[in-house]
């Protein structure tokens, strides 16, 4: 039998960058480190994609200290310096580029696409914390902020061009590096609590509610821009490793068309919030996952990563139109505090969806996020399927951990397609209120054994309290008498 084993550490480091720095502070995560079989065969599907290098080409390095865009960029000593350097690098198949841990990065990371005789790794080299990518920008200097109003403080506006910081919509204010959040509102006159705030698209300005300069109060400030911190759209034959992406106001990662797709060891936290569109009631739609696969996405990866505080799925393939969503695999994954841990769905009769596997992930608290209290749709669950259409097959979903969720721990919204579905094997506690929300129908813990017969699910599930070791300081350690060992173990 399989272990998970963590390793609780403490967080430290500052921004690198112009004058915004600040000192994080300490910090205590679960990292998961659990060796386990490549799922194959069977109901789970082909084996699981995924990619390696046939052997590195070049490596290149990041440093945001001490590296120069003229360099070479071949050795720590040569390293380049920006993001602009390495979205316009000439990169082949095999390369790598690697940031220096301990440093951090703003703006967005455009990979470029392998091919099948080698991917392109984009990771981290030397010691110290995940190198760090912010798709926000600092507004933590008082100068950054002008009285337009008794209690309302704006950010001064920059001429318009490539320097406009705000060009794109805030969708999420963090201040001291999470330990609170703004409250997006549509219309100056609806400020009114502090660290409500109005982005006015046509000003490009932010508009904040609180009693003096916001940055008198706060030590950090960061202003979420609706970007993907990665925006892989049409990439194939990349991985991502090592990597702590933030503070996007979009995806943590998305895109669509992508295949050969791996993302492994990275931390996604504080993503979503942005303005997406306008529904058809006339009210805005929000929106912002961790790590999105979108329409024609396959033999994609994500595995041992870290998600929290999301505003919309941590992780989730989906698309519209025709398309096909095949052989995606989510392993060893830790969530917390996202409105949805995995959403699935894709629309258009002619569309498949296939070979999906969802496995040994540990789910906690989802709708405990930033967001659950600013959307218009509550609605907190670890696993949300919404209206799929498309020919479904051969989807698992097994040995995972769902604890706790404010509304319940899965939903099937429109039509019934889990004839498809391999639900079994989990371990579910939701101590109050219902555990399934199936169409209208809700299902208690105590009526599941029942529902799961009825339906062909969850016949060796477990409904019990996984009793992690230290949940409030976030480290989702099983203790030794769980009982949740035999499940999240499983091969």
């Amino acid at each position: 039998m399989n272990t998970i084993q963590y390793a609780l550490r403490s967080r430290g480091g500052r921004l690198h960058g112009g004058a915004a720095r600040w000192r994080r502070q300490p910090r205590h995560w679960g990292g998961i480190a659990l060796v386990v079989a490549i799922i194959c065969g069977g109901a789970l599907g082909r084996p699981c994609p995924a990619v390696e290098a046939a052997g590195t080409r070049r490596t290149f390095y990041v440093d945001a200290d001490r590296g120069h865009d003229e360099a070479t960029g071949l050795a720590p000593v040569t390293a380049w310096r920006t993001l602009d350097q390495v979205n316009h690098a000439p990169l082949l198949p095999g390369d790598a580029v690697l940031f220096c841990r301990g440093q951090t990065w703003r703006g967005q990371l455009l990979p470029h696409s392998g091919n099948g005789s080698g991917v392109i790794t984009y990771g981290a080299f030397g010691t110290g914390e995940k190198p760090c990518l912010l798709g926000s920008c600092a507004m933590d200097r008082p100068a950054d902020w002008q009285a337009a109003g008794p209690g309302i403080w704006a950010t001064i506006p920059a001429p318009p061009g490539p320097g406009d910081r705000l060009a794109v919509d805030v969708g999420n204010i963090i201040f001291d590096q999470g330990r609170s959040v703004g409250v997006k509102k549509w219309r100056v006159a609806d400020l009114l609590h502090d660290n409500d705030f109005f982005y006015d698209p046509a000003a490009r300005q932010v508009q904040l509610r609180a009693a003096a300069n916001p940055a008198a109060a706060h030590h950090g400030i960061e202003l979420a821009l609706r970007r993907h911190v990665i925006d892989e759209n049409g990439r194939s034959f990349v991985c991502y490793e090592n990597l702590d992406l933030r503070y996007g106001a979009a995806h943590g990662i998305g895109g669509s068309s992508t295949h050969h797709i791996t993302v492994r060891h990275c931390d996604i936290s504080f993503i979503g919030g942005g303005q997406q569109g306008t529904g058809r009631d006339g009210r805005p739609v929000r929106y912002g996952n961790g790590i999105e696969f979108w329409s024609e996405a396959h033999d994609n990866l994500v595995e041992d990563c870290r998600l929290w505080e999301i505003y919309d799925a941590a992780l989730t393939n989906q698309g519209d139109g025709t398309n096909r969503q095949e052989a995606i695999t989510y392993r060893r994954n830790v969530i917390w505090n996202c409105e949805y841990s995995f959403e699935l769905w894709n629309r258009g009769p002619a569309s498949h969806t296939r070979q999906i596997v969802f496995t040994q992930n540990i789910c906690v608290d989802a709708g405990y996020g930033w967001g659950h209290t600013q959307r218009p749709d509550p609605n907190g669950r670890h696993l949300m399927f919404y209206d799929n259409s498309s020919i479904t097959e051969a989807v698992a979903i097994r040995h995972n951990i769902f604890c706790r969720a404010t509304d319940s721990l899965l939903r099937l919204h429109g039509r019934d397609w889990t004839a498809a579905l391999d639900l079994d094997g989990n371990c579910w506690y939701q101590p109050a209120g219902p555990l399934v929300l199936w169409g209208v129908e809700k299902i208690s813990a105590e009526a599941f054994p029942a529902f799961g017969r009825a339906h062909g699910l969850a016949a060796h599930s477990l409904l019990a309290d996984p009793q992690f070791q230290a949940p409030e300081q976030h480290d989702y350690r099983l203790a030794p008498n769980s009982p949740a060992h035999a499940i999240i173990g499983a091969d």
